[in-house]
């Protein structure tokens, strides 16, 4: 089975300073501690002119759109997430995400290549028996992009429509 690297298409014009009026604690965010936050937060942003609201947002956490939320519970039911709703205070703009926390797996291969510093990934490969079965998760010690999808899973949300993301095969050990 193939995996995919996906990201947020920096290309377009997408909110920033997510979280500016600091309704949720960045340190707080794990499995252990996501059920302290309320069921729903508001989170204030800005939006710039021509703002698009993409269905993955990887800064400064995690926040799928709910057909990305929904297709990923489908493809593992015990992912966490909780509501949030981005709100340009400027324009009255908002729009519902999920912050989700996914796992982190410590699934990068011994053939992944470091640049000579051993800072930065050169080349990412994953290895399989690591992975298991999860279909969408987060590489421990990787923060080039946002998260890892297995094909069906990244089928799945082109089908539903995912807009403003973008896909990246990933090597994988067998």
């Amino acid at each position: 089975m193939k995996y995919f690297l996906i990201g947020m298409d920096e290309e377009n014009k997408t909110p920033y300073n997510i979280n500016k009026n600091r309704a949720i604690d960045i340190r707080m965010l794990s499995k252990e501690n996501l059920n302290k936050l309320p069921l729903w937060n508001v989170l204030e942003t800005d939006m710039p002119q021509e703002g698009f609201f993409p269905d993955i947002i990887c800064r400064p956490f995690l926040l799928l759109s709910g057909k990305c939320v929904k297709t990923a519970v489908m493809y593992q039911p015990d992912i966490l997430f909780k509501g949030v709703k981005l709100w340009d205070k400027k324009s009255g703009i908002n729009a519902t995400y999920f912050l989700t926390i996914l796992d982190k797996l410590d699934c990068m291969s011994e053939q992944t290549q470091f640049n000579s510093v051993g800072n930065r990934v050169i080349k990412l490969v994953l290895d399989r028996d690591k992975i298991g079965s999860k279909a969408v998760f987060e590489i421990k010690g990787f923060d080039r992009k946002c998260i890892v999808g297995r094909m069906d899973f990244v089928e799945s949300i082109l089908r539903r429509g995912a807009e403003g993301i973008t896909l990246e095969e990933i090597c994988i050990n067998e």
